[in-house]
C-alpha cells in the first residue's frame, strides 16, 4: 500500500477551474449545478428560469480575475 499525498492529486474539475482563472470558481460550479438541476426538474413556465440561470453561469464564466492577469503581465 502506498500513501498518496493530497498535494500531488488534483481533480479534473479543479484543473479545469484553475485553467479558466475564474474570480469565483465555487460560485460558477454552484450555478452550473443549479442550471443542470433546473433542466431536470419540471416547472410552470418552460425554459424561463433555465435561460436565466444559463446566462448567469456564462456571466460568471466570463468574469476573470484581472489581478492575476495583471500580475502575470507585470512579471514579464
Amino acid at each position: 500500500m502506498f500513501a498518496y499525498s493530497s498535494v500531488g492529486r488534483v481533480s479534473l474539475l479543479g484543473r479545469v477551474l484553475q485553467r479558466l482563472n475564474l474570480r469565483f470558481p465555487s460560485l460558477f460550479v454552484l450555478f452550473a449545478f443549479l442550471t443542470l438541476a433546473d433542466l431536470i426538474v419540471p416547472d410552470v413556465i418552460p425554459l424561463a428560469d433555465e435561460i436565466g440561470l444559463a446566462l448567469l453561469t456564462l456571466l460568471l464564466g466570463l468574469w476573470k480575475d484581472r489581478r492575476a492577469l495583471h500580475r502575470a503581465g507585470a512579471s514579464r
